[in-house]
């Protein structure tokens, strides 16, 4: 029997971890599971940089998981990061501040994202879900490498979904921009959700022998802001979905679990959802060529080697 399910909390699964000395990095930190993430590990005790779009939002969540840890949590675990992934200038820019403060970093949870049924680009021109879901994170993260070598032993934990199957992507990654496509936000979601855990796949191949393990994971159906752009019919399916859906911590559990638990420090390359290990649910997840493809591609998108 599992130790761990869909019902378990984000402090249940780090229960007698200690994170006094580790560094962690949480985009989208200041918000959702983000922040419940966030929260769970400076309870553990780890410094937990919040990186996020707008500096004031976070700074309000800084002092409300100060306000509410009882004096669990010092204010002087908890960092700000400005981090714009609608822009990969800004984005860069960050990544370069990051570096900078001279921190070894131990976990990155790229956990920011949207899901959006409009049609939307992000400055630099690319499809929202594409630009924001996986190419900012893939940029970041790439960029701050030689903080995660530092930590001698890091992990990194990608924010995928289930909606992987709502996917259209192409062996050929055709269109990966959606300018030929008619447009579904769903799918472009979907997309951009299976790209998160083939980028998560070949990132631990080329890095888990440098001490950089990843994995992807399915966070569950939770009722986060992440749905705030939705449409009312959309809307309207989520309150008849309320039964049904996990609470944010119950939502944050497989994130600290990845993030926390002694069994993945050193295995990666994995799909997780309610805390277990599960198969993806897209055959080209599993297609190591077209993960190389997608890294491949993603650099020359982002202006990075490859």
């Amino acid at each position: 029997m599992a130790r761990f399910n869909r019902r378990t909390t984000a402090e249940q699964v780090s229960d007698g971890i200690d994170l006094v000395g580790r560094n962690v990095l949480v985009t989208g930190g200041n918000t959702g599971l983000g922040l419940e993430t966030a929260r769970v590990l400076a309870l553990r005790g780890a410094h937990v940089t919040l990186a996020c779009r707008n500096l004031a939002k976070a700074e309000q969540a800084r002092q409300s998981l100060v306000d509410g840890a009882n004096g669990r949590i010092a204010k002087s675990q908890l960092d700000l990061l400005e981090l714009e992934l609608n822009s990969l200038a800004a984005t860069r820019q960050s990544a370069v501040e990051f570096n900078r403060r001279g921190l070894p970093l131990h976990v990155l949870v790229n956990n920011a994202g949207i899901m959006i049924p409009m049609a939307r680009r992000t400055q630099d021109g690319f499809e929202a879900h594409l630009g924001i879901n996986h190419l900012a994170h893939f940029l970041f993260t790439h960029l701050v490498l030689d903080s995660l070598r530092a930590a001698g032993g890091a992990r990194v934990v990608v924010l995928s979904s289930s909606a992987m199957g709502m996917a259209t992507l192409t062996p050929a990654l055709e269109d990966l921009n959606w300018e030929r496509r008619k447009f579904s936000g769903f799918r472009s979601y979907g997309d951009s959700k299976l790209m998160n855990l083939m980028f998560a796949r070949e990132l631990n191949k080329r890095y888990a022998s440098e001490g950089i393990v990843a994995n992807a994971l399915h966070p569950g159906v939770i009722g986060t802001e992440l749905a705030r752009d939705q449409s009312m019919p959309f809307m309207l399916m989520g309150i008849f979905m309320l039964p049904f859906m996990k609470s944010v911590p119950q939502g944050a559990a497989t994130s600290v679990y990845v993030a926390t638990s002694p069994e993945y420090q050193d295995r990666g390359g994995l799909f997780f959802s309610d805390c277990q290990e599960k198969k993806p649910l897209h055959k080209l997840a599993l297609d190591d060529r077209l993960c190389r493809d997608l890294w491949h591609r993603s650099c020359e998108l982002t202006g990075v080697e490859s």
